[in-house]
């Protein structure tokens, strides 16, 4: 029927791992326009240090968004006297429709995947007090992480810092079920070696 809402059909552009990513750079660019550099010191600063944003990465997917003709780029001078000018992306007809429908679109839940599961999967015995210094490093490193993204809660004096706020509340609740999961796994670990019997002694001759 004419006229009628079609659904959301998922874009080239929103496939593949790096999806969410190309889809906060619309919003940013369609927010205020920006430099590589630029872009991605604000993704950093809205997603988070866990998010492990690269500048060489937000410029190609800057370039694949470039592509589908989302966004466009500009040449345009520096400030300052002898520096060079710089790539400035701005917003085209198509950004706004194109962050729209990035919104309502349901998009496939990342598998997890990390070093960890993997050495878990295929560890020997003798592994056991290796194992037990990765977890306890990767337990560090969330704890660390966490400390940086605590939601502050309650009230918020705007949108963004709504906005912003339920995302490091997400990324710290995700966080905490990590560090869990490693505290978890050292105990089960430590628990089953002081089960095991110790091993024979060699004979002397």
């Amino acid at each position: 029927m004419a006229g009628a809402r079609t659904k959301p059909q998922r874009r080239q552009w929103m496939r593949g791992g790096s999806a969410s990513m190309r889809g906060v750079l619309l919003g940013l660019v369609l927010e205020r326009p920006g430099h590589g550099g630029d872009l991605a010191n604000r993704m950093l600063m809205r997603l988070g240090d866990t998010w492990r944003v690269d500048t060489n990465d937000a410029y190609r997917l800057l370039e694949q968004l470039e592509r589908e003709g989302l966004i466009c780029s500009r040449v345009e001078p520096c400030k300052g006297s002898g520096r060079r000018p710089l790539i400035v992306y701005h917003p085209t007809a198509k950004t706004s429709q194109a962050l729209s429908l990035w919104m309502e679109t349901l998009l496939p839940r990342e598998p997890v995947r990390f070093g960890l599961h993997a050495k878990l999967a295929v560890a020997r015995a003798e592994d056991a007090p290796r194992l037990m210094v990765a977890l306890r490093d990767y337990e560090q490193k969330c704890l660390a992480l966490a400390k940086m993204v605590t939601p502050n809660g309650g009230a918020q004096p705007s949108w963004p810092a709504l906005f912003m706020d339920c995302t490091r509340e997400a990324v710290y609740t995700q966080l905490r079920a990590e560090i869990d999961w490693a505290a978890t796994a050292r105990q089960r670990i430590a628990e089953h070696s002081r089960r095991q019997p110790a091993p024979p002694l060699t004979p002397s001759r």
